[in-house]
């Protein structure tokens, strides 16, 4: 069953995703995967012995643009429309039974980065990498922070 609800949860950022393009409204986008989620975990989770399970958002969806960190979801009342070469992070989250699931992606509108959006794009993928194979046992948090910097300083952009 939780299995079933993951490859749900996965196509709902698929969707968010394919959602993003030139044009689009961010707070319909977000209340659109939102919905979504939602539906989805009834559909998953619609017997009797499974009713009894909260479920539901862990975290409204949030699509962050250019400057802006995170945690993004405006209102349904605030018009935001994505623009062509605009950097997009993508993120929501579901919750069944206490446990939290969250994902996100980050793109660029129109799939063609300027040479500073596809640095900070590589640099986020590498620094990734980095801190995964910098965190070991006996490892410290200043050892991961140091393999991130180090990557970030060669692309010519800072970690936040």
């Amino acid at each position: 069953m939780y299995l079933t609800c993951y490859f749900r949860y996965i196509a709902a950022l698929e969707k968010a995703v394919a959602l993003c393009v030139e044009g689009a409204d961010i707070s319909v986008v977000c209340g659109t995967i939102d919905t979504f989620i939602e539906e989805e975990l009834k559909k998953t989770f619609s017997n009797k012995k499974s009713k009894k399970l909260e479920r539901g958002i862990a975290m409204p969806t949030c699509i962050s643009v250019n400057e802006i960190i995170g945690h993004f979801s405006p209102c349904p009342e605030d018009t935001i429309v994505l623009k062509l070469e605009d950097l997009v992070s993508i993120e929501l989250g579901a919750h069944i039974d206490g446990y939290a699931a969250n994902a996100g992606t980050t793109l660029v509108i129109g799939g063609k980065a300027k040479e500073k959006r596809a640095d900070v794009l590589n640099a986020a993928w590498n620094s990734f990498l980095a801190a995964t194979r910098s965190i070991k046992a006996g490892s410290t948090n200043q050892e991961v922070t140091e393999a991130i910097a180090k990557t970030c300083e060669a692309y010519g952009v800072e970690p936040l």
